[in-house]
């Protein structure tokens, strides 16, 4: 019951960084070092998704 939660806040923390990571690639001209961590945490969040649903 308790990795149900853990999936679906991760879920939710992916669908909020995509959505990030879209805005951030708009604004790459500027800041390009935000794009690339936005895209470091949903890769990471991603990551600890799949392992969790292994489970």
């Amino acid at each position: 019951m308790a990795d149900q939660k853990k999936i679906e806040k991760l879920e939710k923390e992916i669908e909020n960084l995509e959505i990030q990571y879209e805005q951030s690639q708009k604004e790459a001209l500027f800041d390009k070092s935000r794009q690339a961590n936005i895209y470091k945490q949903l890769k990471k969040k991603r990551k600890q998704l799949e392992q969790l649903q292994k489970k």
